[in-house]
C-alpha cells in the first residue's frame, strides 16, 4: 500500500513538473528575459522634419513565473530643415537626439502575447543641448554667428519634438503581440508595427 501511495505521489509530482515546463505563459515569460534592441525605425517624415528611433526593451522576472517588470527606452533622433530666408542664407539642417525611458509591468497572456501596463508618471526624456548639431553652409562672414544665435532655439524645438514623439510612442501601449523568439532574435508586433529585436549578451563579471 505504501509503495502504491509513493508511486502515486511521484506520478503527481512528475505531472506537476511536466505541466509547469509545458505552461505556455511561463515559457514565454522565461524566453523574453533580458535586454532587446530593435532596428532603426522612422516615426515621422514630413520633408521638413524627420524623426527616427531605436527601441530597447528590458524584461526582468517578477515574483510569479508569468509576470515581471519592463523598462522601455527609445533613442529618438529628430532632423529639421529650415529653408533660406532673410536671416538664413542657405537651408539650415538641425539634428538632435534624446533618450526617453518609461517603466511598467508585464504579464504573459498566452503563448505569444504579453499584456503591458506602463506607468506614464515614470516617463523621463533627456536631451543634451550641447548635442544639437547645426549643419550650415557658411557663405558669408555673418553666417556662423547667425547659426550660433539660432542654436538655443533649435535645442528648444528639438526637445519639444522628442518629448512629443516619446509621448506618442508610449501612449496606448498595452500589449506586445505575435511574439516569436528564435535564440536571441525576437519578432513581435507593437501597435500594428512589426519589430525585429536582438537580445544583448548577458554581462559577465
Amino acid at each position: 500500500m505504501m509503495n502504491k501511495f509513493a508511486i502515486a505521489l511521484c506520478s503527481m509530482a512528475w505531472g506537476a513538473v511536466m505541466l509547469t515546463s509545458c505552461n505556455p505563459k511561463e515559457r514565454l515569460a522565461e524566453e523574453v528575459q533580458g535586454c532587446w534592441t530593435g532596428n532603426p525605425e522612422t516615426l515621422q517624415d514630413t520633408g521638413a522634419m524627420t524623426a527616427s528611433l531605436v527601441r530597447v526593451f528590458q524584461f526582468t522576472k517578477g515574483t510569479t513565473p508569468t509576470e515581471g517588470t519592463v523598462t522601455m527606452t527609445a533613442v529618438i533622433t529628430v532632423e529639421n530643415t529650415m529653408q533660406s530666408n532673410d536671416s538664413i542664407i542657405t537651408p539650415l539642417q538641425i539634428s538632435a537626439s534624446g533618450t526617453a525611458t518609461i517603466t511598467g509591468v508585464y504579464q504573459a497572456k498566452d503563448d505569444d502575447e504579453l499584456i503591458v501596463r506602463l506607468d506614464n508618471t515614470s516617463l523621463s526624456v533627456s536631451v543634451d543641448p550641447d548635442g544639437v548639431q547645426l549643419n550650415y553652409d557658411v557663405l558669408t562672414g555673418d553666417s556662423a554667428p547667425m547659426a550660433d544665435r539660432l542654436k538655443p532655439g533649435a535645442a528648444v524645438l528639438a526637445t519639444q519634438q522628442i518629448n512629443r514623439a516619446a509621448q506618442h510612442l508610449f501612449s496606448n501601449f498595452t500589449e506586445i503581440e505575435d511574439i516569436h523568439i528564435n535564440g536571441d532574435v525576437m519578432h513581435c508586433e507593437v501597435k500594428d508595427v512589426d519589430l525585429v529585436m536582438t537580445r544583448s549578451p548577458q554581462a559577465t563579471d
